[in-house]
């Protein structure tokens, strides 16, 4: 008996079938590995979203506790007060000239120098010349020290004009100073 004629078809049929799961691997993979990617990022933003939401929800209250730092740090015993820098600078000089005149100085010049930023505070400095008799020294720099802001001097250069110590007119000299004061001013995030 000649089977030639029904293995032609057969063998076509598996060779069809055969090529049909090539194609169907060939096309089929390739969709759903894309479908699984893309089925990751949405998986990710919704985590992402999920994540900003609960930062969203918790700004209120970290708003809140800002301002209350703000408000602590702006009430700093000790601390140079203004609504700005220029303003902060203007009430350091003021202060200073006080300083000085109720030691019985005299300010000859005084200059504010640019605010530096140190942490949450923005430091405030006035360079200033004066001149102040030698006897009333003590009492300028205690006046500097007790003072409320709080100041600090930074540099100080003293100078005094040659004397005779014999001379009677010659004890009460009066001394060239030039130094640099600052305070602090709470500049806190806003």
């Amino acid at each position: 008996m000649n089977l030639g004629f029904l293995a032609s078809p057969i063998a076509a049929r598996c060779g069809l079938a055969a090529c049909a799961i090539v194609l169907a691997l060939a096309i089929g993979v390739p969709i759903a590995m894309a479908f699984q990617a893309q089925q990751d990022n949405i998986d990710d933003a919704l985590q992402q979203w999920g994540t900003a939401g609960a930062e969203i929800a918790t700004r209120a209250a970290l708003e809140s506790q800002l301002s209350s730092l703000n408000r602590r740090g702006a009430s700093v015993p000790g601390i140079v007060e203004g609504g700005g820098t220029a303003l902060a600078q203007a009430r350091l000089q003021g202060d200073i000239k006080n300083i000085v005149e109720a030691a019985k100085g005299e300010v000859r010049s005084m200059q504010a120098l640019p605010a530096n930023q140190r942490g949450a505070f923005e430091v405030i400095a006035i360079q200033c010349d004066l001149a102040i008799p030698q006897t009333r020294i003590k009492d300028l720099t205690y006046a500097i020290a007790a003072h409320a802001p709080y100041l600090f001097v930074d540099q100080a250069t003293i100078a005094s004009p040659p004397s005779n110590p014999d001379d009677p007119a010659d004890r009460d000299v009066v001394l060239d100073v030039r130094w640099t004061i600052h305070g602090y001013r709470w500049a806190g995030r806003r």
